[in-house]
């Protein structure tokens, strides 16, 4: 079992997920996600479950998180977590109330640029799931609304909307 501060790596309905191991608040950072920085080519010549991991970094970067707890990080449709982007460095924060024991997870059309053609079925299990995760514009206006207006968007990827 792998574990930070916060939060260990445990059997989740996807494969492995990231669960608090303690409460946080609204707003609240949870981890720094900390990884190696890659060009956009990079990621898709290798592709894969490299691919797959990665996180959208900036207008042509990503950030692979490598064997870390981040990499752990389920998607949901009805996301408790987001990720934000500060002096140059990803890290997790919650988007509403988490408990102890809770799956940390977020939304990764929120980290999928309008220039992203990334796709996957989604599998969140929630009531309003949208069966499919695809680019932050391709949203329901409702549901992009919603995140804009709650900060749950980084600014790199509301900058691919322009």
């Amino acid at each position: 079992m792998t574990r930070a501060p916060g939060v260990l790596v445990r059997a989740a309905r996807n494969g492995m997920g990231l669960f608090a191991t303690r409460r946080y608040r609204r707003g609240e950072r949870i981890l720094d996600v900390p990884g190696r920085i890659y060009n956009h080519r990079v990621l898709w010549n290798r592709g894969g479950t490299f691919a797959d991991n990665c996180y959208r970094f900036g207008p042509e970067t990503y950030l692979d998180p490598g064997d870390g707890v981040a990499r752990y990080v389920n998607h949901s449709c009805e996301p408790n977590a987001a990720v934000g982007k500060e002096r140059n460095r990803l890290y997790l924060f919650a988007a509403a109330p988490i408990a102890n024991g809770d799956e940390i997870v977020f939304d990764y059309s929120t980290i999928l640029g309008d220039d992203d053609i990334w796709t996957m079925r989604c599998n969140c299990g929630e009531a309003r799931c949208r069966k499919r995760i695809k680019r932050f514009g391709a949203l329901p206006a409702d549901v992009r609304e919603r995140y804009l207006d709650e900060g749950l968007v980084p600014r790199f990827i509301i900058d691919t909307l322009r």
